[in-house]
């Protein structure tokens, strides 16, 4: 990839060890699919990717907002956070690779959050509901919005675990099998 498609990256700021993206997320691409919350075949025992020089455009162009946000440090790499931090027209995406009930009740989650929604930018979290099923959205601006208020980590926590022990109990579609090419 050209220098020129990675200016908005953070200077100096690599995936190194984190392959969180090579397992958690869904590529359907023309020239290569791969199933979400399943290991690329691509994905070398020690990490980095087996075909990394010549790996699908969908694998170039994609970063996690980790790689681009500078106001996140290292702690917020996903591998060392347990969350997958991803942008969208729709604001940021708090998706969870490890127990959510755990990383996205910590101050250094709640702090993130808060401040988004504080700010008004729109927050969610994508968390996963049953293996080989499609994770669960939700919002959480609105429901965060009193907790935020009244500036309590407390608050915010214990509606945090409402609604991720709602995004649990959600029944969503299976996700797609790829046959292996």
């Amino acid at each position: 990839m050209s220098e020129n498609n990675e200016s908005h990256l953070v200077p100096s700021r690599e995936c190194g060890e984190c392959t969180a993206c090579c397992v958690v997320l869904l590529i359907d691409d023309d020239n290569f699919k791969k199933p979400a919350e399943q290991v690329c075949s691509n994905l070398m025992a020690k990490g980095g990717c087996k075909i990394y020089a010549k790996r699908p455009s969908v694998c170039q162009d994609w970063h996690c907002a980790w790689r681009f946000m500078a106001q996140l440090d290292e702690s917020w790499r996903p591998d060392l956070s347990g969350i997958m931090l991803r942008s969208d027209e729709n604001g940021i995406i708090f998706q969870p690779i490890r127990d959510p009930k755990t990383v996205l009740i910590t101050a250094q989650a709640i702090e993130l959050i808060g401040g988004g929604v504080a700010q008004g930018i729109p927050m969610s979290m994508s968390i996963p509901v049953k293996q080989g099923y499609r994770s669960y959205s939700t919002a959480l601006n609105e429901p965060l919005a009193a907790a935020v208020e009244a500036r309590s980590l407390p608050m915010i926590q214990d509606k945090m675990l409402e609604l991720i022990e709602f995004s649990l109990a959600q029944q969503t579609t299976q996700i797609p099998i790829f046959a292996s090419k």
